[in-house]
């Protein structure tokens, strides 16, 4: 299948949007009789497949709610899957806001990465060098997938009000998570210009979110039974960092011989003091997307050890060696007290017994 690019004439791009190809000419319709309950269903539609959504401007599309950024606990973000919630929004103050779909970890647990491929804006001047010639975003990934011998992807698309494509993706099964670009930048995920890339902490407009500035709803333009599809290999390649250099091996963590007040340490509190210090070496070496999660689960862990030790990991001690490695690789210092604090409470409250040490505490 042809992806709707814009035909060319004479190197003028005819006609000026991919909506405006024969390809899309079904799509369309009148506005909604009620905005408001219209925007409610679109966002209660959503939220029953498992998403989550966020309440955003009519006119700009910013988001009017916060709280979903790639660091967030997911404490902050269950209020935007959470139906009593959401229907209080779109029945309230944001009644007739635009339904954001979050691109972070939806409901495969995994989450979506969006490719947003843009109309120039007026006046814009025409790309030059590798991109000449590429009139909209479209042109852009078209040129790209050519470079890499490659078809256009078919996956789940959406038509934007304004003539640009959400093609919709499947986070990657393994490795990092992809984050959020705006256009060309030196950097992965940015991958050219009139090109948006949204994934972990970001969101774009879903489809049926109905646009009161251009008339118009954001409309599937993929066949009914087409889904999201994970991402060819031409390009994850060109949105997945490169691996980062190897980091110089950690001297060996000195063996516990004496637990805390100098008496010699059981087998217990050994094996306690290994896994406290090889939580914060899984931090370190956690990718950006997976910082937050690897932090969560390690303060998890530590708190179901904590019966085994409790001199050892006591909630001060996991605390300060977790909240030292999440600074260390980034992480905020709010939202890491948040994740280890929830971490460590369903920790406590799931003791277990490592295996290793039911042959005795000696």
């Amino acid at each position: 299948m042809n992806h709707p690019t814009a035909e060319r004439t004479l190197g003028v791009p005819q006609p000026p949007t991919p909506r405006a190809s024969g390809l899309t000419a079904g799509l369309g319709g009148r506005p909604p009789v009620d905005i408001g309950a219209h925007q409610l269903a679109v966002t209660l539609t959503w939220v029953g497949r498992g998403f989550s959504v966020v309440p955003c401007s009519r006119t700009d599309k910013g988001a009017l709610v916060a709280g979903f950024g790639k660091d967030a606990t997911a404490e902050e973000l269950a209020k935007f899957t959470d139906q009593e919630q959401v229907r209080a929004w779109w029945s309230g103050r944001f009644r007739r806001a635009h339904v954001g779909l979050l691109t972070g970890r939806c409901a495969d647990g995994r989450g979506l990465v969006v490719v947003d491929l843009d109309m120039p804006k007026p006046d814009t001047t025409p790309p030059v060098g590798r991109w000449q010639g590429c009139y909209g975003g479209t042109d852009v990934l078209e040129l790209l997938a050519r470079e890499a011998g490659a078809d256009w992807p078919e996956t789940y698309t959406v038509m934007t009000p304004g003539g640009g494509l959400h093609l919709y993706f499947q986070q990657p099964a393994d490795g990092p998570l992809i984050g959020c670009a705006t256009g060309e930048g030196p950097t992965p995920p940015h991958i050219g210009p009139m090109v948006d890339v949204r994934g972990v902490g970001g969101y774009v407009i879903a489809a049926g979110s109905y646009s009161t500035a251009q008339g118009r709803v954001y409309e599937r333009a993929s066949a009914p039974e087409v889904r999201p599809q994970p991402l060819p290999g031409w390009l994850l390649e060109l949105l997945r960092p490169s691996a980062p250099p190897a980091a110089p091996p950690r001297p060996p963590a000195p063996v516990c011989l004496y637990a805390p007040g100098g008496r010699p340490a059981s087998r217990a509190e050994r094996y306690a003091a290994a896994a406290l210090d090889g939580a914060a070496d899984d931090i370190a070496q956690a990718v950006e997307g997976e910082r937050n999660r690897r932090l969560f689960a390690a303060a998890r862990k530590l708190g179901e050890l904590h019966e085994i030790a409790p001199e050892v990991l006591s909630e001060a001690a996991v605390r300060a060696q977790l909240l030292s490695a999440a600074l260390a690789v980034g992480l905020r210092e709010r939202a890491s007290l948040a994740s280890i604090e929830s971490g460590w409470t369903k920790g406590i409250a799931n003791p277990t017994m490592p295996r290793a040490l039911l042959g005795g505490a000696a």
